[in-house]
């Protein structure tokens, strides 16, 4: 189901960046600001299609705990007191990434 949510995605909207991909999937930062105000905390925009926000939320549970490079990433951002929920979605935006370099390069993953 993901793996097909992925290539759906990256066929859909060929040529696109890092920025552009992590757009269209939802899971880019934005900042509330009014005026000269920047009291609001950093949010993801939610403008991109939720069902690919709701597709990664479980593999990416799955990788904080089975992939040594999600995981280290994941358990760093938690060391910086970092809330879970920032970290689940900062290991999702990562893992979107990566997919995407590989669909892009044509590579294979490679764990170490």
């Amino acid at each position: 189901k993901t793996a097909i949510a992925l290539l759906t995605l990256f066929k859909t909207y060929q040529g696109t960046n890092r920025a552009q991909i992590t757009a269209l999937a939802g899971l880019d930062p934005v900042r509330r600001e009014s005026g000269t105000s920047v009291k609001y905390k950093v949010k993801i925009s939610k403008n991109g299609k939720g069902i690919y926000r709701k597709i990664f939320y479980l593999p990416t549970i799955c990788a904080t705990v089975h992939n040594q490079k999600i995981r280290v990433f994941y358990q760093r951002l938690l060391a910086n007191h970092k809330t879970k929920k920032l970290a689940i979605i900062a290991s999702m935006r990562k893992i979107l990434l990566v997919a995407h370099a590989m669909y892009r390069d044509k590579t294979e993953y490679v764990t170490a």
